[in-house]
């Protein structure tokens, strides 16, 4: 029950301050207008006007006000803007269920009873700040369903469609940042308190990292007028964040190197990944096209040639093609060749090279053609190397298996042969790498 209801319902209002309660909201209305004004019974030269809305045209205009009769700002203007306008909205003053005046009508995000200054609800205040901070002379802001936004003058006007944009944008916002401040309280005083008290009772808590967050924050920054400080904070920032992402990246690998699944769901996760092709092929090669054709068609339009990765040196141009395989494809035959310890390369592995021989054929003959008919002509083919990419060193459980596998990638020409296993160990390696560097600041920090 508020302080209202209570007044009204209370025979004895000897407990109650009679200045709180010596406001009442006066509303005039005929067929064309309605009139709304905020009155105090204390002193009736005391009035400000609420609203006006001409109900022929649909043009409701709201003078929003403090009604805290306490407040230094009493009767004062609540924004530097102090006309709110609202266009080709049907808009109509009705008693609320609790008998108090209300506003109906106006778009989701602004108050409703008069009682209370009218207004914007309190997260969207935003709105009014930013516009006053930029167009300091502006008394008025026209919300219209009619008109496109625009600035004439010192107005400004904002469509339907912007202000529904704006105010679904900051309840995305404001739901994302509350939510965020709560976990980083919950996890600061769970590890400051409990965690220091018992840690084996109670473990530190770690957050999952938040991308969307970190991208919220640092994608308008600008990073050229920072201070020294601020400097190495963001560089600790991208340290941690580096070193998240990768640990991130490596569980998701090895999650999906212990499922059999399609060859495609593999090169997807390359392409949503490029940090581990160019970390495996050891030097700045940047992805320049998916599955792109690199020649070989016949005159019945048939055998063109389509790599699952086409990169390209990021200093040279010059071309790098990479062929997806399943980690669970075999890399040698079941038995030794002639039964004399000697383990031939399986049509899975014989297959990915011959395939890999024929794109590196067909790109460096069609190179000019394809250059001639592509928006990107800066690329090359210089004796075009390649990579595959296929099964698993574990499942050589030989040593002899493992020395004919290594013969035979190791007299390849032109073409590194690796396994999902090893990407995977290259990978925990830079992260151990990261970790270790982390210690020794930190020690150094200390010192």
């Amino acid at each position: 029950m508020d302080i209202f209801s209570t007044f009204l319902t209370s025979d004895d209002n000897s407990n109650f301050n009679m200045h709180d309660f010596t406001s009442l909201i006066q509303i005039d209305r005929n067929e064309n207008n309605i009139t709304c004004e905020y009155i105090c019974e204390i002193k009736k030269e005391r009035k400000k006007t609420l609203v006006d809305i001409d109900i022929l045209n649909n043009i409701t205009v709201i003078y929003p006000i403090n009604t805290i009769e306490n407040s230094t700002y009493y009767l004062k203007s609540k924004y530097n803007i102090t006309k709110l306008v609202f266009e080709g909205y049907e808009i109509d003053i009705q008693k609320t269920d609790s008998h108090d005046d209300a506003i109906y009508g106006l778009p989701k995000g602004f108050t409703k009873t008069l009682k209370f200054g009218l207004g914007f609800e309190k997260k969207y205040k935003i709105i009014l700040s930013i516009l006053s901070q930029h167009l300091q002379k502006c008394e008025k802001v026209t919300f219209s369903t009619i008109q496109k936004s625009n600035i004439k003058n010192n107005e400004i006007i904002i469509s339907d469609d912007d202000y529904d944009k704006i105010r679904r944008g900051i309840d995305r916002n404001h739901d994302l940042f509350n939510k965020e401040s709560y976990l980083a309280k919950e996890s600061f005083i769970h590890n400051t308190l409990l965690h220091s008290i018992s840690p084996d009772k109670y473990p530190e808590l770690k957050r999952e990292p938040r991308k969307d967050i970190i991208y919220k924050i640092l994608r308008n920054t600008n990073f050229n007028k920072i201070s020294k400080n601020d400097k190495q904070s963001i560089s600790e920032l991208k340290y941690n964040t580096d070193l998240s992402y990768l640990s991130i990246l490596a569980s998701e690998f090895e999650e999906i190197l212990t499922n059999n699944h399609v060859e495609s769901r593999y090169q997807k996760f390359f392409e949503e990944n490029p940090l581990l092709l160019t970390m495996i092929s050891g030097s700045p090669y940047i992805q320049f096209n998916n599955q792109a054709y690199i020649g070989g068609k016949s005159f019945d339009n048939s055998e063109g040639q389509y790599p699952d990765f086409l990169h390209k040196h990021k200093i040279t141009n010059n071309t790098f093609i990479i062929e997806i395989k399943r980690p669970g494809a075999s890399l040698l035959a079941k038995k030794p060749y002639r039964g004399k310890g000697v383990f031939s390369a399986s049509k899975d592995l014989s297959g990915s090279i011959s395939q890999i021989l024929t794109q590196k054929y067909q790109l460096e003959t069609d190179i000019a053609s394809l250059i001639k008919n592509s928006d990107d002509r800066n690329v090359e083919a210089y004796n075009v190397q390649g990579i595959v990419i296929i099964g698993k060193l574990s499942n050589l459980e030989e040593k002899k298996m493992k020395r004919s596998f290594e013969l035979f990638r190791n007299n390849q020409k032109n073409i590194k042969i690796i396994t999902y296993d090893e990407c995977l160990e290259q990978l925990n390696f830079l992260i151990n790498i990261l970790e270790e560097n982390n210690i020794i600041l930190s020690e150094d920090d200390n010192l």
